[in-house]
């Protein structure tokens, strides 16, 4: 039987981050709303034209989200302890909201945002746009 990690005396820690009011990043909920809204198809947007050898590569912003979160959340989930909360495009950039099991090193965002990029490019066949990965939540389990 395992102990509860939050049990553990380095959870104060963690306790005393979530005890101070911290503002919602400027857009996030916008991002939020847009990634959910072009997942479900309501809403279309021109494709994006990704360079690559042959001149250049098109693919829509609902695939290249759904394609990132699907990635993403695989690589999380071979990490261990890294759960995919959204993902969306802003700005030509991948966003990508990710909670971590305490304990989890937050350098674990880099390592994700490397994986991703890595097999984004397999699957795109070129290099996809820059991503950023946000750890916004730490949770006990």
């Amino acid at each position: 039987m395992s102990e509860d990690p939050r049990d553990d005396p380095r959870w104060e820690q963690v306790r005393a981050a979530a005890s101070r009011p911290v503002p919602t990043p400027p857009g996030l909920v916008e991002r939020v709303l847009r990634s959910v809204g072009g997942v479900r198809g309501k809403h279309t947007t021109p494709p994006l034209d990704l360079p690559s050898a042959g001149g250049k590569t098109q693919v829509s912003e609902r695939a290249l989200v759904l394609m990132t979160r699907k990635l993403a959340a695989g690589i999380g989930r071979d990490l261990g302890g890294v759960h995919v909360s959204a993902v969306a495009l802003e700005d030509d950039v991948l966003q990508v909201l990710v909670t971590v099991r305490f304990g989890v090193e937050a350098a674990v965002a880099e390592l994700l945002r490397y994986r991703v990029s890595a097999a984004l490019t397999g699957q795109l066949g070129t290099t996809p746009p820059a991503i950023n990965v946000h750890v916004v939540d730490v949770h006990p389990d």
